[in-house]
């Protein structure tokens, strides 16, 4: 019993880590936050993870009612997700990031919190992890474990960085841009897809 229950939450834990992708969100954290020191860079760390637990225990709890009651679905988060990210990766590929968020700590919750962290993606997971065989157990026990992941690299983040150098920071800034830009054409993409296939 004790080790099909650790099987199921590995899978859980697994799958959410993989949309959850906490190290892909190192470099793209890194370019939202070039201009700010280190006690505002924590406090934003702090402020979005705790914020992407929050809107993650909040679908989990009540995702299905939530969905039925504004007849919302999934693929609805996906391309609005979509949209807003290729938003902001057109303003970073140009070079207009910075000055954008530059002083700006609703950034912790706009793109970090979500929709990067608690996604479409990872809303629907935690909404799938809540039902049977998994249960609220694994589902919680998994958000906590991949938030407190993501805590600790983006705490951690400014000595990678180091390593590389501003210009470093730079050029993984705008690659960060683009390939964020190839993520938000797949969220709106699967979005569109699952649409008008149900039509």
């Amino acid at each position: 019993m004790a080790f099909e229950w650790l099987s199921l939450y590995i899978q859980g834990f697994v799958t959410l880590f993989i949309i959850f992708d906490p190290i892909g969100n190192i470099p793209l954290f890194q370019s939202f936050t070039a201009s700010f020191d280190h006690e505002k860079k924590r406090r934003i760390i702090n402020h979005s993870v705790l914020i992407a637990l929050l809107i993650l225990v909040f679908f989990a709890v009540g995702g299905f009612f939530i969905l039925d009651l504004f007849r919302t679905s999934i693929n609805d988060f996906r391309i609005a997700g979509g949209i807003l990210l290729f938003i902001l990766s057109i303003e970073g590929l140009l070079g207009r990031e910075e000055a954008r968020w530059m002083n700006r700590e609703d950034v912790a919750v706009v793109p970090l919190a979500t929709p990067l962290m608690a996604g479409p993606g990872a809303i629907y997971t935690v909404i799938y992890l809540m039902q049977a065989p998994y249960g609220p157990a694994i589902a919680f026990t998994a958000m906590i474990g991949n938030v407190v992941v993501q805590w600790l690299l983006l705490f951690y983040s400014d000595k990678v960085l180091r390593l590389i150098g501003r210009t470093g920071s730079t050029i993984i800034s705008r690659i960060m841009a683009f390939i964020l830009s190839a993520i938000a054409i797949g969220m709106i993409r699967e979005g569109l897809l699952v649409i008008v296939q149900g039509l």
